[in-house]
């Protein structure tokens, strides 16, 4: 699983720019950088210092470009081990060139992660903080990239070792009493052991809870854009992305596949959907795009339900904000925000007083727009940020799990303690409590450190970059 030859790659994104990066790591790593590279002054390559010259192509014995070069020296690199960085002209070419020259005396071309997943293997970094420099990479916004730098600080490795290593200990105490029952030990205190692990149990459900909002926080809160046609979905999505991204025509039914575009509102990244407007139809086509919309709405965090101002509301409008609303057995147990946006207030209005009346007594948020007038849209852009505070500030602020992985990996250390639970409880044996404890342990340590399993690894490095 560990290959310890020596691997290079550009680290620096594909593409044009001033500067590329050319990163080797590996015990050969040292002498291959020098071969590479020709420093203006006599001299080897200097220990986290920069060196100015030129990189070479030792096969033609002439210069690819100007460079600067660094050693790296193990232990204290990023993968633990030799590395050493050139620093060249971002040119396509000229990178191709200088990787291909390392690989021509002894280098090999990284994997996606490789660089990375070293750096697990030595011990430089744990999975967790693996996955947060990736989370940290692909942050959409402000609020995402804080959660990924304290992850990759640590913080939520800490707070499972802590939870991890409490449950270590009562599974000593256990084992000690299986291994040694002839021998006279301390008596067990039950009452003290349920406690400890009752409160494991409630640390580790506090995370479960927390998924969705630390979720949120790193990938962005979805909100899904739903009403009739042609009320003005898509130009008020096009109003807050400030750009033409979403397609409009006064053509009912334009709107067929879900379109999303990511916006930063406030430092929170909100995940835009413009769905297909919900009316009845006889086009099959567009019945698909209608029910895929109200499955949408079902799964959004926040669902935007736009209205026309211009005209009644319509039995479309009733029933859609019926169904959000606390009766609608529709959507589902688990609603989502819900803000009511009555639009095209730039036109005479077309509700009567009584809709007027209807909208302000739902127990939603109500605003209105105008998708046309250039500042119209700007209660919008205040309205989204304030409701997305108002479902849980300190909890998407607080260190938690965002990933699938870890949800799943926790909430099977959660059933095994629970069982634990239980059979302490009810005089349950020895050996079947140590049973259970030593599998919520090893789930726990699945997070930080799967590292004889191949399968989950590729998974995980897989989404990386080359270079990193």
């Amino acid at each position: 699983m560990y290959k310890t030859d020596t691997i290079v790659a550009c680290a620096t994104p594909p593409g044009r720019g001033g500067v590329a990066i050319v990163r080797l790591s590996g015990p050969e790593a040292r002498d291959i950088g020098q071969r590479l590279f020709k420093p203006g002054q006599p001299g080897p390559l200097k220990a986290w210092g920069l060196r100015h010259g030129h990189a070479l192509d030792p096969g033609r014995q002439e210069s690819i470009d100007e460079a600067l070069a660094v050693l790296m020296p193990a232990p204290h690199s990023y993968t633990g081990e030799d590395t050493v960085e050139i620093h060249c002209h971002g040119s396509p070419l000229v990178v191709e060139r200088i990787v291909a020259a390392a690989v021509s005396i002894g280098a090999r071309v990284a994997e996606r992660g490789e660089f990375s997943r070293r750096a697990v293997f030595n011990g430089r970094m744990d999975l967790l903080q693996a996955e947060a420099v990736l989370d940290l990479i692909n942050a959409p916004v402000e609020a995402g990239a804080r959660q990924a730098w304290g992850q990759l600080q640590g913080a939520l490795s800490q707070r499972l070792g802590l939870i991890r290593g409490s449950l270590v200990a009562e599974l000593a105490e256990v084992e000690a009493n299986v291994d040694f029952s002839d021998e006279e030990l301390p008596e067990e205190n039950s009452s003290l052991r349920l406690e400890r692990l009752e409160t494991a149990t409630t640390d580790l459900q506090a995370l479960l809870d927390g998924f969705a909002a630390s979720r949120r926080s790193r990938e962005g809160l979805r909100t899904v854009f739903c009403g009739r046609p042609n009320v003005g979905k898509s130009s008020l999505i096009n109003a807050l992305l400030g750009q033409g991204r979403m397609i409009v025509s006064d053509e009912p039914g334009t709107t067929r596949d879900a379109v999303e575009e990511t916006v930063d509102l406030g430092g929170q990244a909100f995940v835009l959907t413009d769905t297909a407007g919900v009316r009845e139809t006889l086009s099959k086509a567009e019945g698909l795009a209608v029910a895929a919309a109200r499955q949408r709405v079902l799964e959004a965090d926040i669902a935007v339900v736009v209205v026309d101002g211009s005209l009644p509301l319509d039995g479309q409008d009733r029933q859609l904000l019926a169904a959000l609303g606390p009766g609608g057995g529709s959507i589902g147990a688990a609603k989502p925000a819900v803000l009511v946006v009555v639009n095209k207030i730039d036109l005479p209005d077309g509700l009567s007083g009584d809709e007027h009346n209807y909208l302000n007594l739902l127990d939603f948020s109500l605003i209105s727009t105008s998708a046309l007038d250039a500042g119209g849209c700007h209660n919008l852009a205040q309205a989204l940020p304030l409701l997305a505070r108002e479902r849980g500030p300190e909890e998407g602020q607080q260190i938690g799990i965002s990933r699938l992985r870890h949800r799943e990996a926790i909430a099977r250390a959660c059933d095994r303690l629970r069982a634990t639970i239980s059979l302490v409880t009810h005089g349950g044996g020895a050996e079947l409590v140590a049973i259970e404890l030593r599998a919520s342990v090893d789930e726990l340590a699945s997070i930080t450190e799967p590292l004889d399993n191949e399968e989950v690894l590729d998974r995980i490095f897989g989404e990386f970059c080359i270079g990193k």
